[in-house]
């Protein structure tokens, strides 16, 4: 009786990403939407957070390669890192070209990676913000892309897609990189149309007005680029997704995709309670948009359910209960597996629209080797944010950083 009872809400998450499958179907069919010329290019200031990422040379230097005028544009990096090798290696940058790059520093990790980018906020100059994490390698067309929405005085985010350049290291990337494509995929192409776009942090773009009115970045939450994202959308601000790609890396090793899976699990689930009464009740959004965000920030409430599950299937399983949901004696067995295999179909979907059919395989091998695991993780990071019990910041290695040490 529990499998069946914690089964129904599995069927129900299954078939609504069956009908999100289908709605990004006509989504993708509607005109696209275009966007006045901008009658003069607006001055950027470009952020570079980081925390003992040597990676980030390579970041900055291609940001020094943007098409875009040089006098219109600065580039910050606001540098976390007690590594002096580090420290020198990015300040040289600001030495060797003073007024177009910046370098901050500071001697404390107060509030982290929005502290840091706080922290830099004393430097900046420009009228839209755009932010590369270190691993970034963003391409020269950039800036001129990215700031096309902001004729539209209203555009507060415009938020580009996460390209992986280490996908096919092991199954830990692979499986890193199916959760990323399917959200960028499916999801946001959805959010773009219903103007409920969420920042994801890097490689997108900030108008400074909007982010300046809802109080800039809150250092107390550990995901700060979705909870700026709902303040926005509450102030009736408009977000946007462009499908433009920046290749960047996914987490190589098992401790560090649990920990940043937990970690964005914490952080949106904190980021609907800090904010459940106006996301809830407020009149400045949309229906569709209410639901949106309340699936993007709770959705992961799948996990404690998966984990609930797989415990009562073996539990009856073990005690000899051998019908644990014999809905299969009226409906074809085929059938039965489409309606509990919704996110699967979704990575089907993904592989197929981006053209790497031949990855299948490993959708499946690296969903049914660490689904259960991941599941466990996020049940975990999901009941401690319910309770709002502590989890603490984690940066994520870059392992693009033990390259450039061993050159």
């Amino acid at each position: 009786m529990m499998y069946n009872i914690t089964l129904l809400p599995i069927i129900f998450f299954s078939l609504l990403y069956i009908i999100l499958i289908f709605i990004n179907l006509f989504v993708n069919k509607s005109p696209q939407r275009t966007y006045r010329q901008l009658k003069e290019l607006p001055f950027i200031s470009v952020q570079v957070p980081t925390f003992n990422d040597p990676i980030a040379v390579r970041c900055v230097e291609k940001c020094m390669r943007f098409d875009y005028p040089q006098d219109k544009y600065e580039i910050i990096i606001a540098d976390d890192s007690t590594n002096l090798n580090t420290q020198a290696l990015l300040k040289r940058f600001a030495t060797d070209n003073p007024g177009f790059i910046k370098y901050i520093h500071r001697d404390n990790r107060e509030g982290f990676k929005p502290g840091a980018l706080k922290n830099a906020m004393k430097i900046t100059r420009g009228e839209i913000i755009v932010i590369f994490d270190a691993d970034w390698i963003p391409r020269p067309e950039f800036l001129k892309t990215v700031i096309r929405p902001f004729s539209n005085p209203r555009v507060a985010i415009v938020q580009t897609r996460q390209g992986v350049y280490n996908h096919k290291t092991n199954l830990i990337t692979r499986f890193a990189a199916y959760l990323l494509m399917i959200y960028s995929t499916i999801i946001m192409p959805i959010n773009n149309k219903i103007n409920c776009v969420f920042f994801c942090g890097t490689a997108g773009a900030i108008r400074r007005k909007a982010f300046e009115r809802v109080g800039g970045w809150n250092l107390n939450s550990i995901t700060e680029d979705s909870d700026l994202s709902v303040n926005l959308l509450l102030r009736g601000y408009e977000t946007v997704f462009l499908d433009f790609e920046t290749p960047s890396e996914v987490p190589e090793t098992f401790e560090s995709f649990i920990k940043q899976q937990m970690r964005w699990c914490y952080g949106n689930v904190r980021v609907f309670f800090d904010n459940a009464f106006k996301i809830i009740f407020s009149e400045g959004i949309s229906l569709k948009q209410r639901a949106m965000i309340i699936f993007l920030t709770l959705g992961n409430v799948t996990a404690p359910i998966v984990v609930l599950m797989t415990l009562f299937g073996l539990v009856g399983w073990f005690s000899g209960d051998l019908h644990l949901f014999t809905i299969s004696d009226i409906i074809n067995p085929t059938v039965k597996f489409v309606y509990t295999a919704g996110f699967m179909l979704m990575g089907v979907f993904t592989l197929y629209k981006r053209k790497m059919m031949d990855e299948i395989p490993y959708l499946f091998l690296s969903a049914f080797t660490m689904g259960v695991i991941l599941s466990v993780a996020i049940s975990i990071a999901f009941v401690k944010a319910v309770f709002n019990k502590k989890l603490h910041w984690f940066c994520t290695p870059k392992i693009a950083n033990e390259l450039i040490a061993l050159k």
